[in-house]
C-alpha cells in the first residue's frame, strides 16, 4: 500500500511540474503578443484621432462654407423679385454654413418650409465644395377673391397669400375671380381660409380652366355669396357672370353634397348645348340655368323683338 501511494504521489508531482512548465511557456509566448496587440490598438486610435483633426481642419476652410446671401434664384414670371430677396435674407438663417455640417439639409428645409410663399421644399442636394441645390415648390395664386372693395389672393389649397409677392394684373389667376359678400373672418397669411364659398369657388375655377370654359364663354366672375346659405334655398348657390353680363346659374358644388345635384360635367354639357343654339357669347340671353337635366334660359326682350 505504501509503494502504491508513493507511486501515485510521484505521478501527481510530475503532472504538476509539467503543468507549471507549460504555463510558464504560455506566459512567455502570450505576453509579447498581448503587448503588440495593445500597441497596435493604440496606434490605430492615434491615427484615427489624427485623421479626425486633419479632417476638421480641412473642412473648416473657407472653400467649404456656403452663405444664403449668395444663393441664386430664378423668379417665375408670375412672381415679383421680392420672393428672391426674402429667400436670400431670412433672419433665422446664419450668415454661413459648413457644407459638411450634420443635419444641414433638414435645418434649411425647416426654415424655408416656414415661408408663407413656399408650399414645400422638394429637395436639397449638397454640391461640393460649397454649393446647395435647393428645389422649392412655391405657392401660386389660383384666383383673386373680391369682397366689396377688398381683394385677396388664394392658392389651390385655399391658402391666403400676400399680394406683394405676385405680379398684378396677371391673366393666370385674374379671371375668373371669386366674388362674395359673405366671407368668413380673414386668416393670417399662409393659413387656410376656412370659408365654404372660397373652397367651392376655387374648385370650380380649377374645373373651368381645365376645360378652358372660362375663355370660351368669357367668364369673369364666380359669385359664391349664396353657397351653403339656407336662407337662399331655391336660388343658385353659384352664379357665373360673363363678359356680356349674362348669368349662368350653376347650382351647388359637389363639395356641398346636395342630393340629386347634377355633376359639374353634366352642367357643362347643358351649357354647351345652349351654346350650340345661342353661341358662346350668349349675348341675347339674360340668364342660363344649367342645374336641371334640361337646361333653361331667358332671352332679353329686345332680342325677342329683334328676332320677330
Amino acid at each position: 500500500m505504501r509503494n502504491i501511494f508513493a507511486s501515485s504521489n510521484t505521478g501527481f508531482r510530475f503532472f504538476l511540474n509539467l503543468f507549471t512548465v507549460r504555463g510558464d511557456e504560455l506566459k512567455s509566448r502570450f505576453f509579447p503578443l498581448f503587448l503588440r496587440y495593445i500597441l497596435f490598438i493604440c496606434v490605430l486610435v492615434l491615427i484615427a484621432w489624427g485623421l479626425k483633426r486633419v479632417w476638421c481642419s480641412l473642412t473648416n476652410l473657407n472653400i467649404f462654407w456656403v452663405s444664403p446671401a449668395t444663393f441664386s434664384f430664378q423668379t417665375p414670371l408670375w412672381a415679383t423679385d421680392r420672393i428672391s430677396y426674402d429667400i436670400k435674407h431670412i433672419k433665422s438663417l446664419n450668415e454661413h454654413y459648413n457644407i459638411y455640417e450634420n443635419g444641414l439639409s433638414q435645418k434649411i428645409a425647416e426654415i424655408y418650409g416656414g415661408l408663407v410663399f413656399v408650399k414645400r421644399v422638394d429637395s436639397i442636394k449638397r454640391i461640393f465644395p460649397n454649393r446647395l441645390n435647393i428645389k422649392l415648390i412655391l405657392r401660386k395664386p389660383v384666383a383673386i377673391v373680391r369682397s366689396g372693395k377688398d381683394t385677396y389672393l388664394i392658392d389651390d389649397e385655399y391658402v391666403l397669400l400676400p399680394k406683394q409677392y405676385y405680379t398684378l394684373p396677371n391673366s393666370g389667376y385674374e379671371n375668373p375671380c371669386i366674388q362674395s359678400n359673405r366671407l368668413s373672418g380673414l386668416p393670417p397669411y399662409g393659413s387656410v381660409w376656412n370659408d365654404e364659398g372660397i373652397k367651392v369657388g376655387v374648385e370650380l375655377i380649377k374645373f373651368l380652366r381645365l376645360n378652358n370654359i372660362h375663355n370660351l364663354f368669357k367668364i369673369l366672375v364666380v359669385d359664391v355669396s349664396n353657397v351653403c346659405k339656407k336662407q337662399y334655398r331655391g336660388k343658385s348657390d353659384i352664379i357665373l357672370w360673363t363678359e356680356n353680363n349674362v348669368q349662368i346659374l350653376w347650382g351647388c358644388s359637389p363639395l356641398c353634397k346636395t342630393p340629386d345635384e347634377l355633376s359639374d360635367e353634366e352642367k357643362l354639357q347643358n351649357l354647351l348645348s345652349v351654346a350650340k343654339v345661342e353661341g358662346t357669347s350668349l349675348k341675347y340671353m339674360e340668364y342660363v340655368d344649367v342645374r336641371w337635366k334640361k337646361p333653361l334660359g331667358k332671352r332679353w326682350v329686345q332680342a325677342n323683338n329683334h328676332n320677330e
